[in-house]
């Protein structure tokens, strides 16, 4: 059984499916949201009114406009034309808008024979194709341990070490190959499956390739190994050990022999006989007495069991001395070497020899820990591959939190507060643990796949402009309006040219033919790569609310607000839209401009709408919304004068310091960012020759057999976008 892949050289759409609530159908669906939004399009508003093809456009008329087009980044930097000219004196990017009127293609299911009709290219299929290909691999990521550093900074109770990393580690490799397979070349008019209903408009004046690859189902298996020195904390772990050897003689006992449990609470413990009023650890007149447990007439303690010394005098515990006062302070690190959970000075003894220090032979007094100890818990492990279990006397806690002391000079032990790569330590019984921190010899081997082609067959169709389904269909082609605006772009040295078609028509109020565009899971795309594949479209074309009018007037006062959920097999989404109309004016750089040295003088435009348009597009359950607000301005007989487009998310969905919404704040404090904007530089409506136009020249329709004849299209294919109005929203010029 061979897999097949179909790839779309234009355009790839991967299919993402998530579960909407039990209660919603499966299938797509809209349902107007019961709550009363406003509508004032049966109302009486009494205001300015003007016919919407005075203002926007009578697309039976040839309109050709020119605006300068400023992207995000123009916007965020450059709050006018002039800002941006006296900067560079320059004019910023120019977009021209065309409309067509005479000039639709359409071609319905009856012609489905003809047009999806294969036909072999033999001059482009090849037997036993060689293709070279790569794969890259790349190891798993690690990180270095580069030192050990006591936290001091912290609570006492809660100090210990900190593991200072590097950098991530990695590393990849391109491992190289050849493929081979059979190449098939056919052409057809247009891919199949074909339309079942409705009309499909098409511009074949250029060819789309799609290729249909048939996978092997036994891929191609890479294998590397990649090689590292890594550093880490060495198998010893002494700053995870907690220490059980309680009475600090370096072997192992059996509990402490047990008394009389005096309080009757089943615990061995020693027992205050007395409240130790004055803390001078010995009791006086001025303390008060609790009771005399163990009945010797003596008020002092009890000891409910032997508390056993080690038979070794013992020095003060180890600590670290902040304050470089010689005495212990609360607040500096030791080493609990007898389990008791507080610092410990050194045992009492006598100078016999009259040496200064202790030295073997002087008497002391061997005191316990105050604490009954149990029988000391241990590890076996065989030390030095004797054959022999060695009697480890401590755990393994998941805290590194056991302070680490060098007693390579027993007389002066070193608290070490910073470990680094090849320290060596030497505990107090003469065991030395080298290499706390370690270098290894890292290998880390790395399986991949790659897909074993069989063979490859690519089909050259038409591209398609859109699809317009059964409820359009009582339209009949010249009811639909093609319009295009062409841009560039300049970067590096290198210019691109950029377009769009836009498609609209006339039923009720001025609508837009668009591929409904929605965002993936799970939302908040700014950057590039997520862009790539964080919106998806609907296959076929919509038709769309641009302007609401009554009866085709737009009028100063005017809203409608609408909501709908949308039940996708992505996502369900919730839209409310809200379109505002207001009397206005605006200033543009339209005048006349006598040399290109000059920059564009302002014009103000008096006999204006002001369009607000308001969408916001909620996810169901993840609650994840996206914004988009379209301000627009129409000057009588000019057309669209002005248009700006803001965008917002809701915070990001990880981290709110990604969260790129501060720009702008309206008055119900959404923060939105600033897209697009375009301004009118000079507009020409021809409208002169389309007075009969009905009567001696009406919209002729075009077909595939003769579409090839027609230049008016620029020879330029049409492809699935995100419109508003005449402007693209191309999410990716946020990080241009």
């Amino acid at each position: 059984m061979k897999k097949q892949i179909l790839h779309k050289s234009v355009m790839l759409f991967t299919a993402l499916f998530v579960s909407a609530c039990d209660f919603l159908k499966d299938e797509e669906t809209e349902q107007e949201q019961s709550i009363n939004y406003t509508n004032t399009l049966g109302q009486n508003l009494g205001g300015t009114q003007g016919a919407v093809a005075d203002y926007f456009y009578n697309f039976e008329s040839n309109v050709d406009a020119s605006y300068f087009r400023y992207n995000p980044n123009l916007m965020a930097n450059y709050e006018s034309y002039l800002d941006y000219y006296n900067l560079f004196g320059q004019d910023p990017t120019s977009m021209s808008f065309r409309t067509f009127p005479d000039h639709l293609v359409s071609m319905t299911s009856d012609d489905e024979a003809e047009f999806t009709q294969r036909n072999y290219i033999d001059s482009l299929s090849v037997a036993d194709s060689i293709v070279s290909d790569s794969v890259l691999m790349t190891s798993t990521p690690f990180k270095n341990l580069e030192r050990l550093e006591w936290n001091l900074e912290a609570e006492p109770s809660l100090q210990r070490y900190k593991l200072v990393n590097s950098d991530w580690v990695v590393s990849d490799t391109m491992l190289y190959y050849s493929d081979t397979f059979d190449v098939s070349a056919y052409w057809a008019i247009v891919d199949t499956p074909f339309i079942e209903s409705g009309l499909l408009f098409v511009d074949s004046s250029e060819w789309n390739d799609t290729d249909y690859v048939f996978i092997s189902d036994d891929p191609i298996r890479f294998l590397n190994t990649f090689e590292f020195v890594k550093q880490q904390l060495s198998d010893d772990s002494l700053v995870f050990r907690i220490n059980t050897d309680c009475n600090d003689n370096g072997r192992w006992d059996d509990s402490e022999l047990t008394g009389v449990d005096y309080n009757g609470n089943g615990i061995y413990e020693v027992l205050y006989e007395y409240n130790d009023n004055n803390n001078n650890g010995v009791y006086d007149a001025g303390d008060d007495i609790i009771q005399d447990y163990d009945g010797n007439d003596t008020i002092s303690v009890a000891y409910e069991f032997v508390d056993r010394g080690n038979g070794i005098w013992d020095p003060h515990e180890p600590y670290y001395d902040i304050d470089s006062s010689g005495t212990y302070d609360l607040n500096e690190p030791y080493q609990d070497r007898n389990c008791n959970n507080k610092w410990d000075d050194a045992e009492a003894y006598s100078d016999d020899d009259g040496s200064g220090n202790y030295s073997i032979g002087d008497s002391f007094v061997d005191r316990g820990n105050n604490v009954y100890d149990a029988s000391e818990e241990y590890r076996l492990k065989d030390l030095n591959s004797d054959g022999v279990l060695d009697t480890l006397l401590y755990l393994t806690g998941d805290k590194p939190d056991n302070l680490i002391v060098d007693w390579t000079d027993s007389d002066s032990p070193e608290v070490m507060l910073d470990l680094q790569l090849g320290d060596d330590v030497t505990d107090r019984w003469g065991n030395t643990y080298t290499d706390i921190i370690e270098e290894i010899d890292y290998f880390d081997l790395k399986q991949q796949f790659a897909d074993d082609v069989d063979s490859l067959v690519t089909l050259f169709t038409r591209e398609k402009v859109g699809h317009v389904d059964a409820a359009g269909a009582s339209l009949s082609p010249d009811d639909y309006y093609i319009t295009k605006s062409e841009w560039t772009k300049t970067a590096g040295g290198q210019t691109e040219r950029f377009y769009n078609y836009h498609i609209f028509h006339e039923p009720g109020h001025l609508n837009q033919i668009v591929y409904p565009s929605y965002f993936l899971p799970v939302g908040f795309y700014f950057s590039p790569n997520d862009i790539e594949d964080g919106f998806w479209h609907k296959k076929n074309l919509e038709s769309e609310v641009l302007y609401y009018t009554s009866n085709g007037y737009l009028r100063d006062g005017e809203m409608v607000d609408t909501a709908y959920y949308d039940t996708t097999d992505i996502a369900v989404y919730f839209i409310e839209k809200s379109y505002r109309v207001e009397s206005s004016s605006v200033v543009v750089p339209a005048g006349h401009r006598p040399s290109l040295d000059q920059p564009a003088p302002d014009t103000t435009f008096s006999d204006c709408f002001k369009v607000t348009q308001d969408m916001t597009m909620t996810m169901v359950g993840s609650g994840v919304d996206f914004g988009q607000k379209t301000i627009s301005w129409l000057a009588k007989n000019k057309g669209l004068v002005k248009s700006e487009v803001y965008i917002r998310w809701t915070e990001h969905p990880y981290d709110s310091d990604y969260t790129q919404n501060s720009s702008y704040l309206d008055s119900t404090n959404q923060a939105w960012v600033g897209f697009n904007r375009i301004e009118l530089t000079s507009v020409d409506i021809d409208s002169e020759t389309n007075v009969f136009k009905k009567l001696t020249r009406p919209v002729k329709t075009v077909t595939l057999k003769n579409i090839e004849e027609q230049s008016e299209f620029d020879f330029d294919p049409f492809y699935i976008s995100t419109q508003s109005g005449i402007q693209t929203l191309d999410l990716r010029e946020l990080v241009e």
